[in-house]
């Protein structure tokens, strides 16, 4: 397993728990933050989505792990812009997720997608 896999899973599981610290700072009990809160639950979900993309049983495609990415940041951009989401929230957020898209489009991760591997 080559360090940019590596670091590709790394990335996807502190963005899932950066996901997880803002559920929790911005928890709010009241009917009407449900949807704000299922906003940062979804980004948490798919950042570990995507951490396990970069794991050795991984069954994605690439195409498949850049429609991923993209979908991850979609759902941080669109919650910032519906205010869902803290802005600086957000932003932090976001750079993990372009961070996971760079490696993403690495020659490295391609290859470890497409091809069978073993530890």
């Amino acid at each position: 397993m080559s360090n940019t896999i590596k670091t590709g899973c790394a990335l996807g599981i502190i963005g899932g728990i950066v996901a997880m610290i803002g559920l929790v700072l911005y928890l709010e009990v009241d009917n009407s933050a449900v949807v704000t809160m299922s906003v940062y639950m979804l980004a948490a979900v798919l950042f570990f989505a995507l951490a396990g993309a970069f794991s050795m049983n991984s069954q994605w495609s690439w195409k498949v792990l850049m429609f991923m990415n993209f979908v991850t940041l979609g759902i941080i951009i669109g919650g910032a812009i519906a205010d869902y989401y803290n802005m600086w929230w957000a932003v932090v957020e976001a750079v993990i997720g372009i961070l996971i898209v760079i490696v993403s489009v690495s020659g490295e991760t391609k290859m470890w997608l497409t091809e069978p591997h073993t530890a």
